[in-house]
């Protein structure tokens, strides 16, 4: 098109007319997005949330070998997994440890001498584990979003195992020497497992998996924490 001189005058008028209509179709959509934000109900946003958590779960299921370090109360062992087995090692009160979980065989081993493995109970597990036991129970957990503090800028949410799912968790928690048959109900009401799940927002890679046991004992209460790190 070609404008004359004359009609020069009209391109203020014009530009001033599109840039009014961009910025209100631009507040139609804000409005039409917080409102289509808000009717959405509790029960989808916390289906989304599961379905969120199960994704997170499938990163830690997969059959690729990961890399994962295992905190226990101040000691760090780092190593690989790749489904159930495992090799792990580290330093432990100025003693080299090495725990390795090959074809449902364990070995543990201290300063290089081979040792007793019972007394292992959480550790000789790994990450794709829990998450397979946690994606069999999510139904019947509840969950909340939360926020860390560490200053990371990572997301997370806290999964709380309602007391008559906790059996199967026990038995993955306290290993083969607790025996699981013995545990009746009223005693599993005074146990509590909580999981923790963090992830990088942007990217939804799932950076820490933290379990924690709170038992009543009759030698009082007993809290218990693991955490590895991926």
């Amino acid at each position: 098109m070609y404008l004359k001189p004359k009609q020069l005058w009209w391109l203020p008028t014009i530009f001033l007319v599109l840039f009014t209509l961009g910025a209100l179709i631009g507040q139609l959509h804000n409005r039409l997005d917080i409102q289509e934000a808000s009717v959405i109900s509790p029960a989808q946003r916390e289906e989304a949330d599961r379905q969120m958590i199960a994704s997170l779960l499938d990163q830690l299921t997969g059959d690729r070998e990961r890399a994962f370090s295992v905190l226990m109360k101040e000691h760090v062992l780092s190593g690989t997994y790749k489904g159930e087995q495992f090799h792990l090692n580290g330093d432990i009160s100025g003693h080299s440890f090495e725990l390795v979980r090959e074809d449902e065989q364990v070995q543990v081993k201290i300063d290089g001498e081979p040792q007793d493995h019972q007394g292992l109970p959480y550790s000789l597990y790994t990450p794709h584990q829990h998450a397979t036991i946690l994606k069999t129970k999510l139904k019947h957990i509840t969950l909340l979003p939360v926020t860390d503090g560490s200053g990371q800028g990572w997301q997370g949410y806290r999964l709380t195992v309602p007391a008559q799912e906790i059996t199967d968790l026990l038995g993955l928690w306290l290993g083969p020497s607790f025996s699981i048959q013995d545990l009746t109900p009223r005693l599993a009401k005074q146990i509590a497992v909580e999981y923790q799940l963090w992830y990088d927002g942007p990217t939804r890679e799932l950076r820490q998996l933290e379990v924690y046991l709170q038992m009543e004992t009759s030698a009082g209460l007993k809290r218990d924490q693991l955490r590895f790190q991926l």
